[in-house]
């Protein structure tokens, strides 16, 4: 029997589990009491992600030996495997009871705490691991993913730093600080550590060699960018690589690859057991009122939150119940608090866990939610894997279709044109203007301001792109340098976001024979002094293929004439949206040679200039872009009829609003 188990033990360390499975079965049969050999099928099932199969077989050895600490531990993880918190718990704990200086239980026991949001108990627990184990690296990477969390970025690069000087070859760890540099703007070192992680873990050397490619343009370090953009692009064609969908629509105007990434991205996601919801179909009584629910975590001073507050604050609460999750919690900001006051009712979700939140919208009997974020930065996108209602909608932060389990997206007639439904998994709701609501109630009194109280000189004429440096690549900078050296009284203006993305920008700039004075970077200002300071720009000179949103309308709103470069994709498309709703086509082009060549002629012509801003100026106020009662109106008018189409078990089909 000794032979035979080792023989098995070897199989199982080096992968073939098949093979180690038969062994350890054969020994069964002769020896059924074996709680070792039983407990080393439980963990084979458990490797195979079989977890209720390894339950099974653990509790089996459990019966035969009540006191062996490790099958709890194991029993545990399968627990852990598939959310069921509480038996993970009580499981773990068990074996700490058998064995109190267990540190690999107490770390299990911590990432259950952290999956479930208590904060403190997974400090504790991870300690507690580090503690009886100095050199436990696995502890200390996790630790680092709590810090990471609670966004104590310094203290979580120490930590994975801990890890990575124990195990060289701890590849998970590099990754854990690679995100924490990255999200703690620490740019440079974030690409060191992507590139160790190139040779160290091959498999995924594609995905790394994304995030490098992610973060140099975040920096607008464009060295080598053409060679990088086509591997980039052909590697998608290929399906060599699955991409987090937001890089993809940042850098391609591709409709095509757009949904197939998006596909695959979603697919992913079903590799995890995401907990023990069914996906059935939701049929709740019907109500005299419709339930909406909202969710994001950008109900703050976020782009999201500022397009959408007038929105919630206008719906009719007579037929309709407005319900908001919110992923995060600023209680003290001045946007939260706004929106908090027009919802019927408003869940602070940061420490909820998904199912938590799925359990709630369930519990409302929630009729449409409505998911504000897509794949944007802090989603929860595996909650609508779990289905939170019988109608889901994509909306507003996401420009993209997602594939998640979402039925609708809203958009409009110029943003999504019928030859292009087909690249959207989710079925059209077309609104009849313009898709993106706007603040009828933001204010932005500029009698007590001038250019001063910006630095700016009042004769110079003020072009500017306020987009965030993601959106900015070598293709639309070098047009922005032929602009400049074509007219003869520009500036271009720009918004200072890191030290890195101005550096490189007045080199490049430099290089292309512009006198550095002519770029000028702007602090970030509170939103109010930011519509302020919109209104002293002249000419806004748009990204592509992401297009301005938020700050289109921003711009627009504020009279500021803006011109656009319109490819296929809904990102590329959203300011031209805006332009066309507001009847201000002529700023609206097609190629980056008509692109330069109007923004050199208003940019020589300041006649012409205050002639298209005052047509801007007189359009806003008579086309319903920026009346936010209409919209609401038409919103709900598109949920009253997929409202009535679900309640009818009418088949989903796209909905046109006059």
């Amino acid at each position: 029997m000794i032979e035979s188990l080792n023989e098995g033990i070897a199989f199982h360390k080096s992968g073939k589990l098949d093979k180690a499975k038969k062994i350890y079965e054969k020994i069964i049969k002769k020896y059924p009491n074996n709680f070792e050999v039983i407990n080393l099928l439980g963990i084979i099932s458990l490797q195979l992600k079989n977890y209720n199969e390894a339950i099974i077989l653990i509790n089996k050895a459990i019966g035969i030996n009540p006191n062996h600490h490790a099958l709890y531990n194991n029993l545990g993880v399968s627990y852990k495997e598939l959310f069921e918190h509480d038996n993970a718990i009580k499981a773990f704990n068990k074996a700490i009871e058998l064995n109190p200086i267990y540190a690999e239980a107490y770390n299990n026991l911590g990432i259950v705490y952290k999956n479930i949001n208590q904060y403190d108990e997974a400090y504790k627990n991870y300690s507690k691991s580090i503690e009886l184990k100095v050199n436990y690296a696995e502890a200390y990477n996790n630790l680092g993913v709590l810090y990471k969390e609670l966004k104590k970025y310094d203290e979580a690069i120490t930590v994975f730093s801990t890890a990575i000087e124990l195990n060289k070859n701890y590849y998970q760890a590099y990754e854990n600080r690679a995100d924490t540099y990255f999200v703690h703007s620490r740019y440079l070192l974030a690409i060191e550590d992507y590139s160790v992680l190139k040779e160290l873990n091959p498999e995924k050397k594609n995905l790394y060699e994304i995030s490098i490619f992610t973060i140099k343009n975040l920096i607008c370090d464009w060295k080598d960018y053409k060679e990088e953009i086509s591997n980039f692009e052909e590697k998608l064609k290929k399906d060599t690589v699955i991409i987090d969908p937001m890089h993809v629509l940042r850098c391609l105007d591709s409709l095509n690859i757009i949904k197939n990434n998006s596909k695959r991205y979603n697919e992913s996601y079903n590799e995890f057991n995401l907990g023990n919801f069914s996906k059935k179909k939701l049929n709740y009584k019907i109500k005299e009122k419709i339930k909406i629910g909202y969710y994001s975590a950008d109900f703050r001073s976020h782009p999201v939150g500022h397009l959408i507050s007038d929105l919630l604050e206008c719906h009719d609460k007579k037929n309709f119940e407005i319900i908001g999750f919110y992923f995060d919690k600023y209680p003290d900001d001045k946007v939260t608090k706004r929106i908090s006051k027009a919802f019927d009712k408003l869940y602070y979700t940061k420490n909820f866990t998904n199912e938590d939140i799925v359990l709630k919208s369930r519990n409302e009997e929630v009729d449409i939610a409505v998911d504000l974020m897509g794949y944007t930065r802090n989603n929860r996108t595996n909650i609508f894997l779990q289905q939170l209602a019988p109608i889901q909608v994509n909306f507003l932060g996401y420009p993209g279709t997602t594939a998640h389990n979402i039925n609708y997206i809203i958009a409009d007639k110029y943003l999504i044109p019928n030859e292009n439904q087909k690249f959207y998994f989710e079925k059209i709701i077309y609104m009849p203007n313009c898709y993106q609501p706007s603040d009828s109630k933001r204010n932005a009194l500029v009698e007590n301001y001038n250019h001063k109280d910006f630095n700016f000189v009042a004769s110079n004429i003020k072009l500017c792109c306020l987009n965030e440096p993601s959106k900015i690549n070598p293709l639309i900078f070098n047009s922005w340098m032929q602009i400049l050296k074509k007219t003869k009284n520009t500036v271009l203006f720009l918004l200072e976001f890191n030290s890195y993305f101005k550096h490189n920008l007045t080199n490049e700039a430099t290089k292309q024979g512009i006198e550095p004075g002519r770029l000028i970077f702007l602090p970030k200002l509170p939103y109010e002094e930011h519509l302020i300071r919109f209104k002293f720009f002249d000419l806004f000179l748009d990204t592509f293929p992401y297009s301005a949103h938020t700050t289109a309308n921003e711009a627009l709103w504020s009279g500021v004439p803006l011109i656009s470069l319109a490819g296929q994709s809904f990102q590329s498309r959203v300011s031209s949206s805006l332009l066309r709703n507001l009847e201000m086509d002529d700023l609206i082009t097609h190629n980056l040679k008509d692109y330069e060549e109007l923004a050199v002629v208003l940019g020589n012509n300041p006649s012409k200039l205050k002639e298209i801003k005052n047509k801007l100026l007189n359009n806003a106020k008579k086309t319903n872009v920026f009346n936010t009662k209409i919209y609401t109106s038409n919103l709900e008018k598109a949920y009253k009829q997929i409202y009535e189409a679900h309640k009818n078990n009418l088949k989903l089909d796209h909905i046109y609003l006059n």
